[in-house]
């Protein structure tokens, strides 16, 4: 802002402000003394006057800036002490220069004139009860806040819980089922198991003629001669079962097989 500027806002327009005042006090000190106030009295007359329409003005300006409650009936007491102070400096000068005397109508509206102005400014004064301060506004910014936060918890909480016995529900499901693959896993087993041991199934038992078929299989299968591991294995039998069918000659012959 240039410096002129804020020399206007400063001192031109507070000086311009006082001169006016200055000038009303003439004319609406003898507009109460010709309503019927005593020279004592009647200088209070430009400060009842000037000061409540500067006041109204100022008043209506902060409500609308502000866009509080109340703005038209500031406005509207601006406007009509601005008509009271210019009336009663027209009225006045008139009746100085004879131009027109005084009544009882004049005597009576001049005499309304303060509790007229003290009411209005009590009304204006009066802080709306939509106006709060800004700790207040915060406090109830932060009290909603609280309320929010609170709701979005609950509902995300519960949101979770849902989704939490869901997938409750489902593992004790996937167990369920586990258990099941476990059973038939079981049974499957059991059933491979029959099958790489054909010759016990029905409770059949294992003769030497058993073991020499068995070997002369693996042997024609392989290409080598079978170890007693393997011939045991191929029947399901313990070893001790194979030495019990076998001679003792070919015990020997074995052992150097398995040795070499």
């Amino acid at each position: 802002m240039p410096w002129y500027i804020k020399a206007v806002l400063r001192v031109a327009l507070p000086a311009a402000c006082l001169a006016a005042l200055y000038l009303s006090i003439p004319g609406e000190v003898a507009l109460a003394k010709t309503a019927g106030w005593s020279a004592r009295y009647a200088p209070a007359m430009p400060v009842c006057l000037s000061v409540y329409a500067l006041s109204a003005g100022a008043i209506a300006t902060y409500r609308r800036k502000a866009k509080l409650p109340g703005q038209a009936t500031a406005l509207i007491g601006a406007l009509m002490a601005l008509l009271l102070a210019m009336s009663a400096q027209s009225i006045s000068h008139l009746i100085e220069q004879t131009y027109m005397e005084g009544s009882a109508l004049l005597t009576v509206a001049v005499s309304c004139i303060p509790p007229l102005v003290i009411g209005h400014l009590i009304h204006m004064a009066e802080t709306p009860s939509q106006a709060v301060s800004a700790s207040e506004e915060i406090d109830e910014l932060r009290e909603a806040n609280s309320h929010l936060l609170m709701a979005l918890i609950e509902h995300e909480g519960r949101a979770l819980l849902s989704r939490t016995v869901a997938v409750l529900d489902v593992t004790k499901r996937l167990e369920v089922e586990a258990g099941t693959a476990v059973e038939e896993a079981a049974v499957t087993l059991d059933s491979i198991e029959l099958d790489m041991s054909p010759r016990k199934r029905g409770g059949t038992r294992v003769t030497g003629q058993d073991i020499e078929e068995a070997r002369e299989r693996l042997a024609r299968d392989s290409g080598e001669k079978p170890t007693v591991a393997r011939v045991c294995e191929f029947l399901g039998i313990s070893p001790a079962t194979y030495y019990r069918h076998k001679p003792a000659e070919q015990h020997t012959a074995d052992a150097l097989f398995a040795t070499a």
